[in-house]
């Protein structure tokens, strides 16, 4: 069979104006997506780039008639490469331009979660979520429209595309960006089916076809028809009812009945304020109220910690009984306290202060509360805390330091919001983590440690003027950690983040440190009496308050925090053992001399990729393996005589589509091949349907003379082993050459890489057409080299 070269059903003119409309509508279309986030520009000059890179390839591959399997993954890994490049500089997949990447994947997915479109600039980017999408709708659109030949079909991919930002947003975009869309892609449609039709009934050499058709009332009717879908497209929807959806929804439930706003602001902004404002009162018969808590924060996306999603159904109201404590055991001594709370006019927090055990509230619905934090929520956009008054029951548990000393990790308890570690977060920090709690043989005493270490031994300094270097929430732990000088959020957040790196689950709180007493007999707290401390989890306590603030703010800590234990024995115990649960760090140890091995680990999970590649290599291997057979029986073939080689042009003829005329003599086979000839064309002129016979191909036909004769005088010869393969084999080559001329390129294609005489693929009957009656019922077997029931005709 002849190898299949250059030229297609199309030129390389038509597949480059194709590919190119394909592009400019794809790209169209995600220009939409600016309003998702600041700077789009950053996104979409690069997505052009990439698109014509993938195009332009696409366009020259289908020109070269590379198999459609190989063009789509060819532009797949292209692609990926280049939306590796630009997101990390550099297309090559080293390990560190790899890690660097899924960082960069990491952070984009924290900040769609934690920030609503569009997104803001200062923060971790999107771009790259948005260049792998563009990346992926420039693939799709020209893998349909073009190598598939269906561009109707890829209007359904323009269309999710162009809708992401208007469901995400809940607002439309720009009429002229539409108009550009729909206009590009009805001249997507009207390229594509123009080419079909005006092959339709073209014969070679300026004869005159067997049907002719005028393109261009199709094409006008094309239009009209597209113009007319689209107007409905337009028109329908407003009479519709529609549904709500989001995507990058912020700090939000995914419900959107409630948004969760960042407390950290709050915080921030009252501390920097010059006066120190009451904000409210508690009047309560219990012990002082303090550690009073706002809010939690629980996702750390590697520069700063959320409130994160927050999925509060409406039956979730601030009204009666709460569920109970959770990870609280039973046998944990609690006393209950009732307390009664009016919040002023300058305090117009999303939030309701309570203590962080509540048992029972009594606010109104206009509060929701979320069951994994125990904290409360305004359901609506225009409800606040100030000039609010309603009333709660608290507990006041007595935690026992010893069964916290003793527990079990508590990761596989909670929900997984609680214990992730970004992959960004530097090596630094998880090694100083381990350096501060070397010597700590259980997760409770490591968060002592921690906790020592903030406040006396670490040698930091508080310092509120730090707030403001900290106000756009971005605040470098690193430099914290460098400069030993911060705030409360800072002590919280570090300390926070470094007990997730040793197995223990954590989360920020935010609320008043400590009231002050005022002439009536109530608790009043003021504006620079807000503060954030850790959370630490442990099964059978539940979350415990920890405080890593040095002294110069937060005097007193909780008793069970300074505990002492008697030392371990030598041989570790399960709690004790420093294994993997303990410290899920990336293949660091908490010893202080190994830390530093580490710093060039990779987290690129090798064994995972190296499958996956062998899994790809098993499937290519798969996939060639009938060309691969055919090829090897081809080669024995023509090294054998002229029987072979008669063989081998039966199995040509059947990759082609055709059925053998079973147990017929060579000449009868060779008259029902001769109908089947066709003139090889060079270059791109080739016909999708070339006319066939012995006509249209003289000197095939001839050489398939030829190959019949020498069957037929071996078969009756005394030397048969003289008729060799290697003596015919041009002749034999120029018919297989006039047999795949005679065929698309397509059914071309499939015979190369998915021939029938090896998958054993039902071929078409060779018959010509006769009356019903007459048909054989009975399928055609195919011809054996040993059986031949006619040697002559």
């Amino acid at each position: 069979m002849r190898a299949s070269g250059r030229g297609s059903s199309s030129s390389l003119p038509q597949q480059l104006r194709t590919a190119g409309v394909a592009l400019l509508a794809a790209w169209a279309t995600v220009l939409s997506w600016r309003v998702l986030t600041a700077g789009f520009a950053e996104v979409g000059f690069p997505l052009l780039f990439i698109g014509v890179v993938l195009a332009g390839g696409g366009a020259l591959a289908r020109w070269y008639r590379i198999h459609p399997l190989a063009v789509v993954a060819g532009q797949l890994v292209l692609g990926a490469l280049l939306v590796l490049g630009t997101t990390t500089g550099s297309p090559l997949p080293t390990p560190d331009n790899v890690d660097a990447f899924l960082a960069a994947i990491d952070a984009a997915l924290e900040s769609s979660r934690s920030y609503a479109a569009p997104v803001q600039a200062g923060v971790p980017p999107v771009h790259a979520l948005l260049l792998i999408g563009g990346t992926l709708v420039v693939v799709a659109v020209d893998v349909i429209a073009c190598t598939l030949r269906r561009a109707p079909v890829a209007g359904l991919v323009l269309l999710a595309a162009y809708t992401l930002p208007v469901a995400v947003t809940g607002e439309s975009v720009s009429w002229w960006l539409f108009a550009v869309v729909a206009g590009l892609f009805l001249t997507l449609v009207f390229l594509q089916h123009s080419d079909h039709v005006t092959s339709w009934g073209r014969a070679p050499d300026g004869e005159k076809g067997s049907f002719s058709v005028r393109t261009g009332a199709i094409g006008n009717t094309a239009l009209a028809l597209g113009a007319a879908s689209i107007a409905l497209a337009v028109v329908v929807p407003a009479g519709v009812p529609t549904m709500t959806m989001s995507v990058f929804d912020g700090n939000g439930p995914g419900t959107r009945e409630v948004e969760v706003k960042d407390p950290m602001v709050d915080l921030r902004r009252d501390l920097q304020r010059g006066e120190d404002i009451d904000l409210m009162s508690v009047t309560t018969s219990g012990p002082k109220p303090s550690y009073f808590r706002l809010s939690v924060l629980a996702r750390f996306n590697g520069s700063q910690w959320t409130p994160g999603d927050r999925d509060i159904p409406d039956t979730q109201t601030a009204t009666g009984t709460l569920p109970p404590l959770d990870g609280v055991a039973t046998s944990v001594k609690r006393r209950e306290f009732t307390y009664d709370v009016r919040i002023g006019p300058d305090f117009r927090s999303s939030w309701l202060p309570t203590t962080a055990q509540t048992t029972r509230i009594a606010a109104s619905t206009d509060w929701r509360y979320d069951i994994t934090t125990r904290d409360f929520i305004a359901a609506k956009d225009d409800v606040t805390a100030a000039d609010t008054s309603y009333s709660f029951t608290g507990a006041q548990l007595t935690y026992d330091a010893a069964s916290m000393n003793n527990a079990v990790s508590g990761a596989g308890s909670v929900a997984g919001i609680f214990t992730d570690v970004p992959p960004s977060l530097s090596n630094q920090i998880r090694r100083q983590a381990a350096i501060v709690t070397a010597d700590a043989p259980t997760r409770f005493q490591k968060a002592q440690a921690l906790q020592q270490w903030f406040r006396e031994t670490g040698g930091f300094r508080y310092d509120q003027a730090q707030v403001e270097s900290a106000g756009d929430g971005g605040a470098d732990l690193l430099a914290f950690l460098n400069d030993k000088v911060g705030y409360c959020e800072q002590f919280a957040a570090t300390m926070a983040i470094m007990a997730r790196t040793l197995g223990i689950p954590s989360r920020v709180a935010v609320g008043f440190l400590e009231p002050t007493r005022a002439a009536d007999g109530s608790w009043v707290f003021s504006a620079h009496d807000l503060h954030a401390w850790p959370e630490l989890y442990f099964p059978g306590s539940g979350w415990v308050r920890f405080e890593p603030t040095p002294q110069a703010r937060a005097e007193e800590v909780p008793g069970y925090t300074t505990a002492e234990f008697a030392p371990e024995p030598t041989t570790p115990t399960p709690t004790a053992s420093q294994s993997s649960e303990d410290l899920p760090q990336r293949s660091e140890s908490p010893s202080a001399d190994s830390g530093s091995a580490d710093e060039d680990t990779s987290s690129l999970p090798w064994a995972q990729v190296l499958g996956a590649l062998a899994g790809l290599a098993l499937v290519a291997l798969l996939l060639l393996t009938p060309r691969l057979v055919r090829s090897s029986r081809r080669r024995r073939r023509m090294a054998g005589d002229i029987e072979d080689l008669w063989v081998e042009l039966r199995d040509v003829a059947t990759d082609l589509g055709h059925a053998w005329p079973a147990g017929r003599s060579p000449r009868r086979a060779g008259e029902w091949l001769g109908r089947l000839l066709a003139a090889t064309v060079a270059g791109s002129g080739r016909p999708d349907r070339p006319r066939r016979g012995r006509d249209q191909a003289p000197e095939a036909a001839q050489a398939l003379d030829r190959l019949v004769t020498a069957l037929e005088r071996s078969r009756y010869s005394r030397d048969p082993e003289s008729f060799t393969a290697d003596r015919y084999a041009d002749d034999a080559r120029l018919v297989e050459e006039a047999l795949a001329a005679g065929v698309t390129p397509r059914e071309e294609r499939r015979a190369q890489w998915w021939p029938a005489s090896v998958v054993g693929r039902r071929t078409t009957s060779w018959r010509p057409r006769r009356s019903r009656a007459a048909q054989t019922r009975t399928p055609v077997d195919h011809e054996t080299s040993e059986t031949v029931d006619e040697l002559v005709g």
